[in-house]
């Protein structure tokens, strides 16, 4: 025997008592089955209700292969008749996101002509997948407007049940998936969707819905958003992030952005002015240690580790190096990982292989890269300044 399920008529219950027809060990855990419920089970993309069952606390709802509504607890409770408690919380958080997503849906399919295809209820936020690709942040804005403009209208949001041969009569926002008797939730002249799970009452307990991501997905696009008490604890946070930036900056949360704009387009100035002078540093670096060293079968072959240069360090002075006549350079610095190599060989040495110096650099210090004839990169663990300086040698000879 089904259960009745007592959240189809009424999702404001949040007390009942109930009778156990059914204990068993599931996969799961302990659960129970009852005459009559109002738990809601996971589906249609919102998650299950929890609560107290018989005083046991109540993890997890699902329906079985046979629709019948199974509750599983972190133990079987004594007795057949149980009181039960839905934790409203919960329930409510639910009640406010779910409601939501069909004004949403709604707005989105008047506005933009888009199809909700799937909608997901989440821990933190919530998210409805479109069938349109190119929605921007102006769609956005219009669309929560227009459901802001109905949550404030205070809407009824009505639950009716509806037979296959009247159903016709309902102005669906897209063709039930269900046969039979269909439970159909209906705000007038907004939507009608054929829907298994609850809701509020009215369109003003909804509070406030803001979309807080667009992101594409597949050949659509997944749309973010937060409805209600969600909703407010998102813009305190955000508000919170504002006080604080603009505290650190010494403006009005209000101007925060105008001054990190300020900020970046100096910060991308003085990034522009350390290049040109990390490059002129590096110049002559390149010009001191390429005169310092002797030819060598043909060839200055120079070598150089210093703990101090990043890879845009080795880079520049491998780039200047390698613009020098007759010229190889092996060059090790440190990254974030351990060690960098950089070897650069100049046009005219064409007897020496770049790939193979590094190769046999990375040998001995347990590295790892890659390149060409010319020029070759890679990394390897961190080590003893002398058992690079070691490596770099061998490995020009």
């Amino acid at each position: 025997m089904a259960a009745d399920r007592l959240y189809y008529a009424d999702s404001m219950l949040r007390e009942f008592t109930a009778r156990i027809l059914e204990r068993r060990d599931t996969d799961r855990g302990p659960a129970v089955r009852l005459d009559r419920t109002a738990f809601y089970p996971t589906s249609g993309g919102q998650p299950h209700d929890r609560g107290t069952l018989g005083g046991e606390r109540v993890l997890d709802v699902w329906d079985d292969d046979a629709g019948l509504v199974w509750h599983r607890l972190e133990r079987l409770p004594a007795g057949d008749e149980v009181r039960c408690a839905i934790d409203w919380t919960r329930r409510f958080d639910h009640m406010q996101q779910h409601t939501g997503q069909h004004l949403l849906s709604a707005a989105f399919a008047d506005l933009r002509r888009a199809a909700t295809l799937s909608f997901h209820l989440g821990a933190d936020d919530s998210s409805i997948d479109l069938d349109v690709a190119d929605l921007t942040w102006e769609d956005a804005y219009a669309v929560e407007a227009q459901v802001n403009r109905v949550i404030w209208e205070d809407r009824p949001v009505e639950v009716r049940f509806f037979g296959e041969d009247e159903i016709h009569q309902v102005p669906l926002r897209k063709p039930p998936q269900v046969r039979g008797s269909i439970r159909v939730v209906w705000i007038r002249d907004v939507d009608a969707s054929a829907c298994g799970g609850t809701h509020v009452p009215r369109t003003g307990a909804v509070g406030l819905l803001k979309i807080v991501r667009l992101e594409r997905y597949k050949a659509g696009t997944r749309v973010g958003f937060v409805c209600g008490g969600r909703a407010l604890a998102h813009y305190q946070r955000a508000l919170r992030g504002l006080q604080t930036v603009g505290a650190d900056l010494s403006v009005h949360p209000d101007q925060v952005p105008e001054t990190v704009a300020r900020l970046l387009g100096d910060l991308k100035t003085l990034r522009r002015d350390l290049e040109s002078a990390r490059d002129a540093l590096m110049a002559v670096e390149a010009e001191r240690v390429w005169a310092e060293t002797a030819m060598t079968d043909g060839a200055r072959r120079i070598v150089a580790y210093r703990a101090d240069w990043g890879p845009d360090h080795l880079t520049a002075l491998a780039t200047h190096l390698a613009a020098k006549p007759r010229t190889v350079a092996l060059l090790a610095g440190n990254d974030a990982k351990g060690i960098r190599l950089v070897c650069r060989r100049s046009d005219d040495v064409t007897d020496v292989d770049a790939a193979a110096v590094l190769r046999r650099a990375l040998e001995r210090l347990g590295g790892r890269g890659g390149g060409n004839a010319r020029q070759a990169q890679g990394g390897a663990p961190p080590a003893a300044p002398e058992a690079i300086t070691e490596a770099l040698r061998n490995a020009v000879v």
